[in-house]
């Protein structure tokens, strides 16, 4: 039996977009790359039975070959890429070839994936895929598959990284945990994994760090919604991980900014970044998304300094488009960046994700613009916003980026963090990652060719000591004010 597993193309790379932006960093390290390595199809290749014989296809490294023969075919798919998943699962079920369809998207929506596929697989598939595949050999494939149990992480096989094409991805991920305790109103990631936390044996983890680091991967990714969700368990992983001296990023609250312990641990064990779900600088807007009202936006300036005086970068994610936004609040997110020295960050648009609370209560008051799903990519607004227009959130969210992002806010962002680290005697010889990672997202925000339309012509030239990244910037008229 010859199974595919595919990764439908991001949409938000199409145009050169989203956070990790392929042509940078194909610049930077001269051979084409996509950053982060996602977890789902490795680890449901690692779930088969040997019985079939696996391939995996990222369509954003790879085309796909639609005339291969196999057996059949299984794509994963979040909102933003159902549409594309399912003209793929099209064009296969055109050649005759049995497709599954899983992800969150589909578990949401099976009635809608089902119109596109053979059989879909709701939740996580732990539990169903064996039986799924043995269904399949015997010609007894069922439409859908839903565990009613979630999955016991303690059995969970090692991912197959080796049948990725690693050598085009920065970063593999790890996961020890799932589920999330919070219930924020846009999230779907407690509809999808549920709100209790179930952890990997510290073993299996560890065994998985080793095997990537056999590959040459010592740059790794906590996938985890919150790794800090089980405070006993993170204290024990990060003893284990100092002596493998590897070096990751991982996503935790705010609220590590008081846990003075983990955030020596998380800096002796190798942790550089942390991604942190900030949100909102509104107190209204944070309670109304029902976020831990414990660390409210008072705090956030704070907070950040005295984390990343740990020598831990902070990439704080932000979301426009909450009740409570009006026209001041993109002024208001330049300032707060200006102001809090915070490494970096990343803007999202608001967006309704089919299942969550925010969509039906949308939907309840006559605010769902459309259904499109490739435009449900937190880069457009999808919904009517209630107290700025739907193109105001657009024009405000890229005006955020370009002004964050602009040389002279990296500059001066970077040289206070490194005045912090002077004071703080941390990262002495590793400072190159903050200007990596701004660097790329300026080239997003001046690649945002509908929106800008700005042409970025880049030359590199490499010395003994730098890389001098010069910019030609032609601006055409586009009918967006200078300010705006």
């Amino acid at each position: 039996m010859k199974l595919k597993l595919i990764a439908p193309k991001d949409t938000v790379n199409k145009d050169g977009l989203g956070w990790w932006n392929q042509d940078f960093w194909s610049l930077v390290t001269g051979r084409k790359m996509y950053g982060i390595a996602r977890l789902n199809l490795p680890l449901i290749a690692g779930l088969t039975p040997p019985i079939a014989e696996i391939t995996i296809i990222d369509e954003n490294i790879e085309e796909i070959n639609f005339d291969e023969k196999v057996d059949m075919v299984g794509i994963s798919a979040y909102t933003a890429l159902a549409v594309r998943a399912y003209q793929i699962a099209d064009e296969f079920r055109r050649r005759g070839v049995k497709v599954v369809l899983g992800g969150i998207h589909p578990s949401v929506l099976p009635e809608e994936a089902i119109q596109h596929s053979d059989c879909v697989v709701i939740g996580e598939a732990e539990n169903v895929w064996g039986g799924l595949i043995n269904d399949f050999k015997e010609g007894n494939l069922k439409k859908f598959y839903h565990s009613e149990q979630k999955p016991d992480l303690k059995n969970q096989p090692i991912p197959r990284w080796d049948l990725l094409r690693n050598e085009y991805y920065s970063t593999p991920t790890i996961e020890t945990t799932r589920g999330c305790p919070y219930d924020c109103e846009f999230c779907s990631i407690k509809i999808f994994l549920g709100n209790k936390i179930r952890s990997k044996p510290i073993e299996s983890v560890i065994r998985e760090v080793e095997m990537l680091k056999s590959m040459g991967r010592n740059l790794l990714f906590f996938g985890d919604d919150n790794l800090m969700a089980n405070k006993r368990y993170l204290k024990e992983l990060l003893i284990r991980l100092i002596p493998l001296k590897t070096t990751f990023q991982a996503s935790l609250p705010i609220s590590l900014a008081k846990e003075e312990g983990l955030m020596k641990l998380l800096a002796e064990s190798g942790c550089k970044r942390i991604v942190i779900g900030l949100e909102s600088l509104s107190e209204e807007n944070s309670k109304q998304m029902n976020k831990d009202k414990s660390y409210g936006p008072e705090k956030y300036i704070e907070y950040i300094n005295k984390i990343q005086s740990y020598g831990i970068e902070m990439y704080g994610s932000f979301i426009f488009g909450y009740d409570c936004d009006d026209e001041y609040v993109f002024e208001d997110m330049v300032r707060f960046f200006d102001e809090s020295n915070i490494s970096a960050g990343a803007f999202h648009i608001l967006t309704p994700y089919p299942g969550t609370r925010l969509f039906e209560r949308l939907k309840n008051e006559n605010r769902i613009l459309h259904q499109n799903w490739e435009l449900y990519d937190s880069m457009h607004a999808c919904f009517k916003p209630k107290l700025i227009s739907p193109e105001t959130l657009e024009k405000g969210f890229w005006w955020v980026q370009r002004q964050v992002f602009s040389y002279e806010s990296i500059f001066k962002r970077l040289r206070n963090l490194w005045n912090l680290w002077n004071k703080t005697n941390v990262r002495q010889y590793d400072r190159i990652s903050p200007i990596m990672i701004n660097l790329n997202a300026n080239n997003i925000a001046y690649s945002h060719l509908i929106i800008n339309n700005i042409r970025i012509n880049e030359e590199v030239t490499k010395n003994t000591k730098q890389y001098e990244t010069v910019y030609e910037v032609e601006v055409k008229s586009s009918g967006i004010e200078d300010g705006m």
